[in-house]
């Protein structure tokens, strides 16, 4: 659901109408805020790279999450701004808890000093009152993701623009597999997404999902219905490992060049995420399981469209790749930090210290 300027609470209009040429974005903004985050790439090493949308902008977010908001910051009627925000229910330390996840934060290097001042102070003052919405569950748990190599990003979100602090909270390494080539062509079999997940599979996630912070729920796999489809790994008749294959060919499409090897790809992709290994495993045997459920995964992935299979892993558990995938793959190195207001400090969400990484050995690509 989008949070905007008719069903806010009276607390969130309130904060927002205090600062100038900012708001909420509306359902009529879907088209424009799309063209504006089209407009810009993020650079990560020899990669650069970009994530677009189609004419819905909101259309990623609705699979993300169930609550979700963006601040629009114009100058003379034109958008120079964004910072959108979703919200959904998921787990720290095994405790259910509403998570945030913050994402698309962009300012336009035409928007003026003072603009951008006005809408960084905005953003900071949403993030410091996000505890006490009724609008996002009260959510105080927040987190966002930036590629290492990404200057433009973690200068925009230094200490000089926001009064934020920002603590890393996991390393992980994003693939991406260019897909097989086929007489000079890409393969583009149009498998359709399952409408559900069978039932088997459904048991399978239900005993596993909630172990590690941050983690999917079943409530997440129900908006990924149409988009996705299982792979399963079994041993006799059990379950033993799966993954869901996600396309997202209107809501989000990767522009990606490699400047060393002049390599450019336009497309939509398929995301690995939701990949779990059964728990009752024994270390090794758990191990040989996850190398051949993603092997698998990335094989189907071939008979699916677009042009790249993407993964994301933490340092925690580092993938053991073929030597194929290792030759044939890209990666850049990202960090995931949790995100938060000096005054959060006081929380109870605080009272334990900072998740440790071993607690987040998976980062999903349809939450980032």
């Amino acid at each position: 659901m989008l949070v905007h300027s008719k069903n806010a609470s009276p607390h969130l209009s309130a904060l927002i109408s205090q600062f100038s040429g900012v708001r909420l974005a509306e359902p009529s903004d879907s088209a424009p805020l799309a063209q504006f985050i089209n407009e810009t790439s993020m650079a990560a090493g020899q990669i650069k790279v970009g994530f677009s949308r189609g004419a819905d902008y909101y259309s990623l977010l609705k699979l993300q999450a169930e609550k979700y908001s963006a601040l629009v910051c114009e100058d003379e009627g034109k958008i120079v701004g964004v910072g959108a925000l979703t919200v959904r229910p998921s787990f720290v330390r095994g405790k259910p808890v509403q998570t945030g996840y913050f994402q698309d934060l962009r300012v336009s290097p035409a928007a003026g000093i003072r603009t951008r001042q006005n809408f960084y102070k905005c953003f900071s003052e949403f993030v410091r009152v996000c505890p006490e919405l009724p609008d996002f569950g009260r959510c105080s748990v927040f987190t966002t993701a930036i590629l290492d190599d990404n200057i433009f990003a973690k200068t925009a979100l230094s200490r000089a623009n926001f009064p934020l602090e920002y603590a890393r909270i996991a390393h992980y390494t994003a693939h991406m597999w260019p897909k097989a080539l086929k007489i000079g062509h890409w393969l583009q079999f149009a498998q359709p997404a399952e409408p559900d997940l069978p039932e088997d599979v459904s048991a399978f996630y239900e005993a596993e999902l909630g172990r590690m912070a941050f983690d999917l729920t079943q409530d997440d796999l129900q908006r990924l219905r149409g988009h996705s489809r299982p792979v399963v790994l079994r041993e006799g008749a059990n379950i033993i490992a799966a993954c869901l294959l996600v396309q997202t060919d209107a809501e989000r499409r990767l522009h990606a060049e490699h400047s060393k090897f002049k390599i450019k790809f336009d497309s939509a992709g398929t995301f690995i995420t939701a990949l779990r290994v059964a728990k009752k495993l024994e270390p090794q045997k758990a191990a040989a399981a996850k190398k051949n459920i993603l092997g698998k995964a990335i094989r189907t992935s071939m008979g699916l469209k677009g042009l790249f299979t993407g993964y994301i892993e933490s340092d925690e558990e580092p993938l053991k790749l073929s030597p194929l995938q290792e030759l044939s793959g890209y990666r850049t190195r990202g960090s995931l930090y949790r995100v938060f207001h000096p005054e959060h400090a006081r929380l109870n969400e605080f009272s334990d210290g900072f998740l440790r990484p071993n607690q987040i050995p998976c980062f999903e690509w349809i939450t980032s």
